[in-house]
């Protein structure tokens, strides 16, 4: 159940798959997951009885509300999932904690609208349910958010060798992407500085940038980035690529960058550690489940292209990238298998359901 929802070319395919999954999509005019109309909140009890619902499962904050108030009315175990942006949002600043008031927002509407259970989608989530928004332990349950492995997985040789020829790339060209929308969150600028830090300490190694992804702020972010013919060589803007072509990419990387300042999580670096990418990124969202220090990857702080650049110079002079490549991708595939998140997902509303119809035992109930 949701309201209006539109979508564009570059979020078509997240949108298709969604219908693909779902039985039935209703969709509410002029709905308001914090303000909700008695009319939207009746018609959403009435299909919860209909469909014999077993767990009311609120995605994203502003949900919190309406999925709480739906939930006391049906008597239904409700199961929250949303995944802050637990850093600040200002693109200018160094990157830091959500401000006092974001913090007592959080706080306030998790103590007024309780869930039974909250999925923690990182490490980072998790602290940030247990310790702002005051939330017992044994009501978070962990579950990395995961990608299809089976598409996103190690290239043979050949097509290796196919994606980086492909775009062009010579052998021994050190390729880095950093996919993603053209937000200046993302951090492609501070990508930019420490690749020219790299280009003058490290003449002796090719180097190219692959930008993948679109959005309304690349005309301003290539701008910035293409300062001269030295950067048009170093640095490619690839706009928004279908999904093929964006594995293509991560298969002739070597190294997959998240400068970003905001970050959820970060599921494009997951992607990309499955196909063999080391990953250099800042500690927002998600880098406590990405980074083992220098065996899957290197963290750098937040607006530091000198530190950045350090740690691409510190994977070049690496003795064995290979064991590198290799435990980056045992990491990804065991951790962020989208089977894993589907199964533990499925298993934890199965549980709640089980939990109601103990206390209910002549409620009617359908498979989860």
């Amino acid at each position: 159940v949701s309201g209006n929802v539109s979508s564009s070319y570059g979020t078509e395919f997240r949108r298709r798959s969604i219908e693909a999954a779902v039985l039935d999509w209703i969709v509410l005019d002029g709905f308001s997951a914090t303000r909700p109309k008695p009319a939207h909140v009746q018609r959403i009890l009435s299909l919860i009885s209909r469909h014999k619902v077993d767990v009311i499962s609120p995605q994203g904050f502003s949900s919190v509300p309406v999925g709480y108030l739906v939930g006391l009315l049906s008597g239904r175990p409700i199961v929250t999932n949303y995944l802050p942006s637990v850093q600040a949002s200002e693109a200018s600043s160094m990157t830091g904690e959500l401000s006092a008031r974001q913090q007592m927002a959080y706080r306030l509407v998790t103590a007024a609208c309780k869930s039974d259970r909250y999925i923690a989608m990182s490490s980072d989530i998790e602290r940030f349910f247990r310790e702002k928004c005051r939330i017992p332990k044994e009501r978070i349950h962990k579950l990395l958010l995961g990608v299809e492995t089976d598409f996103y997985r190690e290239p043979s040789a050949d097509e290796r060798r196919l994606a980086r020829t492909r775009f062009g790339i010579a052998e021994a060209t050190l390729v880095a992407v950093l996919p993603g929308r053209m937000n200046l969150n993302k951090g492609h600028d501070v990508a930019a500085a420490a690749f020219r830090i790299l280009r003058e300490r490290r003449a002796d190694i090719p180097t190219l940038c692959l930008f993948p992804g679109g959005g309304d702020q690349r005309e301003l972010i290539e701008s910035d980035v293409l300062r001269d013919e030295a950067d048009r060589s170093a640095f490619r803007f690839l706009g928004f690529v279908d999904r093929e072509m964006l594995r293509d990419t991560y298969w002739a990387a070597d190294i997959v960058l998240l400068p970003s300042r905001v970050e959820g999580f970060g599921l494009v670096v997951a992607e990309a550690m499955c196909c063999g990418a080391i990953v250099i990124r800042t500690p927002s969202g998600g880098w406590q489940d990405q980074v083992v220090e220098g065996k899957t990857g290197y963290m750098v702080p937040f607006n530091d292209p000198a530190a950045l650049a350090v740690a691409i110079e510190t994977f070049i002079d690496c003795p064995d990238r290979f064991a590198m490549r290799t435990q980056a991708m045992r990491l990804a595939s065991s951790k962020f298998a989208k089977s894993l998140m589907i199964d533990g997902t499925s298993a934890l509303y199965r549980e709640m359901a089980a939990a109601r119809r103990r206390r209910h035992p002549g409620s009617a109930s359908a498979a989860a």
